[in-house]
Order: C-alpha cells, then sequence, then structure tokens
C-alpha cells in the first residue's frame, strides 16, 4: 500500500481531539487549523471540538478516512487499531510512548498494536507525528507556523531533537517541505518513506536522523536508488556504547555496528554525516545552489587569519584552493589595496570603505575566470553589517545565474550574535550562509564529494540464493573449504591434509621447494598465536619433527608450497541488520592491531572491490611502493567479489575468513582460509 494517504490525505480524524488547553488533542487540533481538507474530531467527552461535530468513534465516520492521529494512551491504541483497521483507514499516527522502548511489556503492546492495525500503515508510536506543509497538514505535536514549503524533507526517528532541528532549520532559512518522526517504526521503515519521498516531486533533498535501523539491506538499497537524484544526507546517533545504551532505551531497538552502517551508507550513496547541525548545513549548501563541477575553491575574506584557517580546512575536506593564474593574480590585485593578497586567498584587508565595491566584484570575477568551482567569500564583522555589501553580493549571484554561471557561492558568516539576522538578505535569496570556517568546510567537502560521486553511483548487483550445501553448522574441514571456494573463482594454495609424519614428508616433496606447515584442528582459531604454523621447512627431517609438534593440537596437518606477496585479508560476515558484508585490508597477522580495513555490503563487482581497496590507508603498498611491484588488482578484486557473491547466494555460510591473500603481480592466492556454516 503506498504511503500516499498518510502524507497526502483529504480527510483526517483525530482520536481524542479536544478544546481545553494544554491538552495534547487541543494541540493537534489547533495545529490542523489550516489543513486544506476535512477534519473530523472523534471523543466521547464533547458533542463538538472547534465547533465541527464530534462522532464517538472510528467506525461511526461516514465516508473514507485516510488519516487518523491517536492522541490516547498506549494502553488504549490497539483498540482503536482495531476501529481504524475495520474502517478501511489508510494510515494512522500514534503519538503515545510507552511501546517497546519501555522494555519487554511496551514490547508485547507494541506487538498488539501492529496486529491490530492489519493493513492500516502505523506512524509510530513513541512520535511527534509529520507534516505536510504544502497542503497545510500539521499531525504533529509542534508548531509549524505560517511557512513556506520547502524542498527538503525530514525523516526523524528522535522526537524533541527533530523538533529542535525543524525549529534550527527555520532560524537559518531552510524550509522543509515534509517532516515524518519515525519513533519506533513498528510498522512504516525509514526505506520506504525514501522510496516515497524519491517519488514525490516536491521533495529534492532528504535529510534521515537516524538511532536504529531495522532492515539495513532495505534502507542501503533505498538510498541507492535516490542518491544519483536525490541527495539523502544521514545521520546516525548510538555510534558509541553509551550512545547504543541510550538508543536502545528510547526507541526499543539495537543499534548497528558503525563501520557496517558507515560502509553500507557510503556504498549507497548517501551522504553520511556526524550531527544534526551538520545534516541541515550541508541540506542548506545543496538546495540553494547548484552542484560543484569540481573541487577548485577560491576565498575572498578581508582578513587573513580566517582565510587561512578556511583553507586549511578546506584542504581536510578534500577541497584545493588553487593559486590563481598569474594574469588572473594581476587583474585582481589591480583592484585590491597595495597591501592586499590576490594569489587565493584573496584577501582585500580591512578596507571597509570599499567592501560594498569589492566583495561583489570579486565573486563575478572569480566565478567567471574558469579557474574556481565554487567561490566563498567570508563576510566577518563590517562586511556582515554592510547593508550595500550584502545587497550587491546577492545581485552578483542573481546575475551570475541569469546568465547561465553555475559556479555556487557559500558565505562564511563570522559575526556577532547580533548580526546573525543580517544574513537573511542573502539567505532569502538563496545564498548559504554558515557560520564559521569549521562548518562552510565541512558542509562544502561533502557538496564536492556527492557532486563527483554522483555519477558513479549504480544499482547493486542483483543475487539469488543458491541451494545449500548441505553441510552441518560449525568450521568447514580446509579441504571442503578449498573446493566451495574454487566454485566462486578463489584460487588457494596448494595443499595436502596429511595424518601423519610420513604423509607429510611425501606431501612436501611433492609439492618441490619450502614448504608451510600448519594445523587444521578446527578449534584453533588463531593458528600463529597458538604455534600452529612452520614456515621454510626444506628437508624431510623438518617436516617430520613440524608434524611431530603440530600434531599435539589435532592429528590433522596441512602441508603447503610456501608463497611470497602483499598479504591482504579478505572476508565476509553476516551482520544482523544489514545482511552479508564483505571485508578486505591489509592482512596477515598485524590485521587486527593495524585495522586497516574497509567493509561493504554483499555483493560488489569487481570495480567496487579495487574502490575498496584504493580507500585503504596502506593501499600504496599494494600500488607499489618506493618502486615495488604492483599487485595484480584484477585478480585481488575477483577474490573480494567472490567471497561476497560466495557470502550473498548462501545464507547458511555465516563468516569467511581468508588471511592472508598472497597478492603479486600476476596472482592473488589464499593461503589460508576458514568458512563457517550458521543456519538462520
Amino acid at each position: 500500500m503506498t504511503l500516499d494517504r498518510v502524507f497526502n490525505p483529504a480527510r483526517v480524524a483525530v482520536v481524542g481531539a479536544s478544546d481545553r488547553p494544554g491538552k495534547v488533542g487541543s494541540v493537534i487540533w489547533r495545529n490542523l487549523a489550516a489543513f486544506e481538507g476535512e477534519r473530523i474530531p472523534v471523543t466521547t467527552s464533547a458533542d463538538r471540538v472547534g465547533g465541527v461535530p464530534a462522532v464517538p468513534s472510528l467506525t461511526e465516520i461516514e465516508g473514507e478516512v485516510d488519516l487518523a492521529i491517536l492522541v490516547v494512551p498506549a494502553r488504549a491504541a490497539p483498540a482503536i487499531a482495531r476501529q481504524a483497521a475495520a474502517k478501511g483507514v489508510g494510515g494512522m499516527v500514534v503519538l503515545a510512548g510507552g511501546f517497546a522502548e519501555t522494555g519487554p511489556a511496551g514490547a508485547v503492546l507494541q506487538a498488539e498494536l501492529v496486529e491490530a492495525a492489519g493493513p492500516v500503515r502505523i506512524v509510530g508510536p513513541n512520535c511527534f507525528g509529520i507534516q505536510n506543509i504544502a497542503l497545510g497538514l500539521n499531525a504533529s505535536i509542534t508548531m509549524a507556523g505560517d511557512v513556506e514549503a520547502g524542498t527538503v524533507a525530514l525523516v526523524t526517528q528522535s522526537g524533541a531533537y527533530g523538533m529542535a532541528i525543524h525549529s534550527l532549520a527555520l532560524d537559518e532559512n531552510l524550509h522543509f517541505g515534509k517532516v515524518y518522526s519515525s519513533g519506533n517504526k513498528a510498522d512504516i521503515g525509514d526505506h520506504e518513506v525514501i522510496r516515497y519521498l524519491h517519488q514525490d516531486p516536491g521533495t529534492r533533498i532528504v535529510c534521515l536522523l537516524a538511532e536504529s535501523v531495522t532492515d539495513g539491506a532495505e534502507l542501503a538499497a533505498a538510498i541507492r536508488a535516490a542518491s544519483p537524484t536525490m541527495p539523502v544526507i544521514v545521520t546516525k546517533t548510538g555510534r558509541s556504547e553509551a550512545g547504543a545504551r541510550a538508543a536502545l532505551s528510547h526507541t526499543g531497538a539495537l543499534g548497528t555496528d558503525d563501520a557496517v552502517f558507515r560502509a553500507a551508507m557510503r556504498q549507497a550513496g548517501a551522504i553520511t554525516v556526524r550531527s544534526g547541525l551538520e545534516m541541515l548545513d550541508v541540506a542548506r549548501v545543496l538546495t540553494a545552489q547548484p552542484l560543484p563541477r569540481g573541487a577548485r575553491a577560491a576565498i575572498i575574506t578581508n582578513s587573513g587569519g580566517v582565510g587561512v584557517e578556511l583553507a586549511d580546512m578546506l584542504e581536510d575536506e578534500g577541497v584545493e584552493v588553487p593559486e590563481l593564474s598569474p594574469g588572473l593574480r594581476d587583474h585582481i590585485a589591480e583592484r585590491l589595496p597595495p597591501i592586499g593578497g590576490a594569489r587565493n586567498p584573496v584577501d582585500m584587508t580591512p578596507i571597509w570603505s570599499r567592501f560594498a565595491e569589492l566583495y561583489p566584484w570579486l565573486t563575478d570575477t572569480l566565478a567567471r575566470s574558469g579557474e574556481i568551482d565554487l567561490v566563498i567569500p567570508v563576510l566577518l564583522q563590517r562586511a556582515a553589517m554592510d547593508e550595500a555589501t550584502l545587497t550587491g553580493l546577492r545581485d552578483t549571484v542573481a546575475a551570475l545565474r541569469a546568465g547561465g554561471n553555475q559556479v555556487p557561492v557559500y558565505c562564511c558568516w563570522v559575526t556577532p550574535r547580533e548580526a546573525r539576522g543580517r544574513a537573511d538578505v542573502l539567505q532569502s535569496a538563496g545564498i548559504p550562509c554558515l557560520e564559521w570556517p569549521e562548518r562552510v568546510a565541512r558542509a562544502v567537502g561533502h557538496a564536492v564529494r556527492y557532486a563527483a560521486n554522483r555519477p558513479g553511483i549504480t544499482p547493486p548487483v542483483q543475487i539469488d540464493p543458491s541451494e545449500p550445501f548441505g553441510l552441518a553448522d560449525g568450521p568447514v574441514q580446509a579441504t571442503e573449504a578449498s573446493a566451495i571456494l574454487a566454485g566462486y573463482g578463489i584460487a588457494t594454495v596448494e595443499s595436502a591434509l596429511c595424518t601423519t609424519g610420513d604423509e607429510a614428508v611425501t606431501a612436501a616433496g611433492r609439492l618441490a621447494g619450502p614448504v608451510v606447515m600448519k594445523t587444521a584442528a578446527p578449534s584453533v582459531a588463531h593458528r600463529t598465536e597458538a604455534g600452529g604454523v612452520r614456515i621454510g621447512l626444506g628437508t624431510p627431517d623438518e617436516v617430520r619433527e613440524a608434524y611431530r609438534a603440530l600434531s599435539a593440537l589435532g592429528p590433522d596437518v596441512l602441508v603447503q608450497r610456501q608463497l611470497d606477496g602483499v598479504e591482504v585479508v579478505v572476508g565476509a560476515l553476516r551482520d544482523p541488520v544489514f545482511g552479508p558484508v564483505v571485508m578486505a585490508g591489509l592482512g596477515g597477522t598485524m590485521v587486527e592491531l593495524l585495522e586497516d580495513v574497509v567493509f561493504a555490503l554483499a555483493p560488489v563487482t569487481n570495480s567496487e572491490a579495487i574502490e575498496m581497496l584504493e580507500s585503504l590507508a596502506g593501499f600504496p603498498l599494494l600500488a607499489g611502493y618506493r618502486g615495488g611491484p604492483a599487485v595484480d588488482l584484477y585478480a585481488l578484486g575477483e577474490v573480494i567479489s567472490g567471497v561476497a557473491r560466495l557470502a550473498a547466494e548462501h545464507p547458511e555460510v555465516g563468516e569467511i575468513d581468508l588471511n592472508p591473500v598472497m597478492c603479486t603481480e600476476s596472482d592473488a592466492v589464499a593461503v589460508d582460509w576458514k568458512l563457517y556454516v550458521s543456519h538462520p
């Protein structure tokens, strides 16, 4: 069922509507005063609410009801939900808390609510409601006021924090068009809301504030479908242990591993930010100005110190502040005071009398130069308080757009608190003013990266589950695991499983050259730490002695040809929220110490696997560090994509560990591998 009856209802019933001041039912009824459709009070406490005749129950309303807002205690919600189901209501907003966030008894009540509602879509419970500003729909406990509908949608799991973000956005001239408070997400998932908003012609950007994720794979897929045309800005709280505890008590849902979450969002093309404030800054930058076509920034300032700080912070975000060409420098220097600087940042010095001339002229000149992809005027103190400077900048940007110039302009606003209101001259014209260099740099960095990454966001590879291997739960025997890996194009080093010293000597002779011997005991997770590996064995006596020592850990011993190369770890796990996840990093015995690993949702293509490798801090070791040979990235990418496909096609494979994979100029071969089966 579509969410259209939730976001675009024609008739809304308020169950628990009231005229009594201070009652939530009164707040909701009053907030719906501007609603373009029909509102119906449902209550047994009064004959009329706000002059509108009341009915005692949902089932006694004549005609269809699209949306019901439940202003009732938690324990009464299931009974109202049954009425809604009987009436054929499209959706209902359950404001009350007291459900899964309170513990086991609340979880039982929440399950009863969902069962009672049947096909009726549930917003919440434990939420503050929804808004569709263009429709005058404020089915929430927060005041929307008489505001213009914007093109940004806010989807927030937090109630009070979401309302605070809503208020701050209005203060800084960012207008939401739709607001959705998900609360405990008993029914409607974030992925459904994002898919709906992606199809909504009035929404250009989505801000998602999440505390928990209930269906990670579906969420990632929804964002991945939307990101090429609609930015999705995501911030997730509960990343720390303390934050996860707080999120559990607040929403009744466990958080997910932050590394997996961030990997999934990166792969989906989401813009992942650290806080609600950063989320709003990015939304303001993206909704107000064209996307930057590159990463070259020009800074215009009247303070050298602020210009230097902003340049440093932009470089930290991957945004270049290039030196201008000699011709452009000379052209600019002709207009600057003798002590000014024209290199970039362009420093006009505190020449107050010429601010109104220089800020607009420099912005226009740099935007038209062809050397710059974005312009950041720093409006510090007097510059921000000068009306002529602000209106000149506003008109300059308007003229650039009218002439087809798409170089974005973002202002760095550095003023006393009492001057903040002056920014409205620019912000009301679509020129964002972000306070202080750090906020500007972070938001601009996100905009530059999103613009660069957007063309490369592709649909995920589709995989159907295969027939199970028919293996028992637990570790898979080494030779059987090797055969499974071979079926997915993953080479393992030539090996022999031996149960006697003589077998080991024979195997070593057949393999020729130095060999490695290691215990094949399934109970040994870390062979090196357990003393379960011997390397560089060349003579029969060395092989027999190694077998004698290793057989103390178990009778099965692997004999392998010894390989050299760059050691890489490749693995897969089954995340409880996101499903199969593939991992790659610098491997060997140092993998846990270095923690230089990257994750992605499985499956992945070879090109996506190589992108994973390129994001590693240790990637230069793979690319040929200090003149060393580069490894075969395509072959290594095939190992990663093969492991990902194996994990995606076989839900019973709970964990895969290839550590290390020996990588050379021509090959990538696993020399140690483990598969664990755990049927769902």
